[in-house]
């Protein structure tokens, strides 16, 4: 697990995603920014936890990062690329608050029918019940999503960005926010980030402190990316 630092990491990867002092403005007539003088480097293949202050400023730290925001000063670069369509192409935002988070209310099928066609991947009533299946939740489908555990929430909301077929970044934001026990979310974290994924945890500082005291080693892998 790495912990973000502003020192550059020098290591060739061809996927590392580069956050070089940047700054998001904070709304109009809004004095101080939402986010200021952040630089950290994400390795791919590796989990990163990134301290933030919790709600807009990791909403607006993760619309940078994923190239939907634009940025006060500064650069992000997943890849090499910096513009705005290849970060948008390569990065999915996760769980992002009034973003991508699903509304508590929305049956637990449906969520995962949107984020399977969101992921160019059949999203038929079968296709929807076998990964419910695959997933031990066959009989989960007409939940309220707010009903399932939060760590299986964010869990499943993970393994659904990483279907992208073009995404080599997954960024996870506030995952606090749902509390309950953060150990299996981060299982998952590890094992897609050794598909050779950057996985990006947006988090405050004292989950960041709590979750590097974890012993989370990462479960077998599915075939990495090509």
């Amino acid at each position: 697990m790495t912990v973000s630092e502003v020192a550059p990491c020098d290591s060739p990867d061809p996927w590392k995603v580069v956050v070089d002092d940047v700054s998001v403005a904070g709304t109009a007539g809004k004095r101080e920014p939402f986010v200021e003088h952040v630089s950290f480097t994400a390795p791919a293949g590796e989990v990163t936890l990134v301290a933030t202050d919790p709600g807009i400023p990791q909403v607006a730290l993760a619309l940078a990062l994923g190239g939907r925001v634009q940025l006060r000063g500064g650069r992000v670069a997943a890849g090499g690329a910096s513009d705005a369509a290849q970060l948008q192409r390569r990065t999915r935002l996760v769980d992002v608050a009034d973003v991508t988070a699903p509304e508590e209310a929305f049956r637990v099928r449906a969520v995962v029918q949107e984020e399977l066609a969101l992921a160019e991947r059949p999203a038929s009533r079968a296709a929807v019940a076998a990964f419910l299946d695959e997933h031990a939740l066959a009989d989960a489908g007409a939940r309220p999503w707010g009903r399932l555990p939060a760590a299986v929430r964010t869990s499943l909301l993970l393994e659904l960005g990483a279907l992208h077929p073009h995404v080599r970044v997954l960024v996870l934001a506030g995952p606090e926010r749902h509390g309950g026990d953060p150990a299996p979310w981060l299982e998952t974290c590890h094992r897609l980030a050794a598909t050779g994924l950057a996985v990006l945890v947006l988090t405050t500082a004292a989950s960041v402190a709590a979750l590097s005291t974890l012993d989370v080693a990462p479960a077998a892998s599915k075939e990495p990316l090509p």
